[in-house]
């Protein structure tokens, strides 16, 4: 009887080891694979900061650009109003219409400058969407 019991025992033990030699195979699979998303998600992070990097230079890029279309087309402006002004055709115009063209100069200036700060403000927003999706995807 005592013989029965110690092989039972023997069993059970055996059967208690290899059931957790297959738990310490699970978390051996399961340490792998977070080592993976580990490493892919630092991937993804380098290549996210690598992507905001590169539209910064694109943004510094693009302002610098349209920087001298506007100037270009401010100075074009500029230039044909001196040409009426040195004419004197404009000694018709009143003082009103003078100021009109003061507010268009002035509407020129405000409009590059609302350009440029909604096209930031839209890759800034991306930028955020962006981040939110990644930070949500990891939880």
């Amino acid at each position: 009887m005592a013989e029965v019991l110690l092989e039972e025992m023997i069993q059970k033990i055996n059967a208690i080891t290899q059931s957790l030699d297959g738990t310490i195979a699970q978390l051996q699979n399961m340490n792998t694979s977070i080592n993976s998303m580990s490493l892919r998600f630092s991937e993804e992070i380098v290549s996210l900061t690598e992507n905001i990097r590169l539209i910064v230079e694109i943004l510094k890029q693009f302002r610098v650009q349209s920087s001298k279309s506007i100037n270009e087309l401010s100075k074009e402006v500029g230039e044909k109003i001196e040409e009426l002004w040195t004419k004197k055709s404009v000694e018709a115009i009143l003082k009103q219409e003078k100021e009109a063209i003061d507010k268009i100069r002035e509407g020129e200036k405000s409009v590059a400058n609302n350009l440029y700060y909604a096209q930031l403000l839209s890759i800034i927003r991306s930028i955020r969407e962006e981040t939110n999706r990644i930070l949500l995807s990891r939880k």
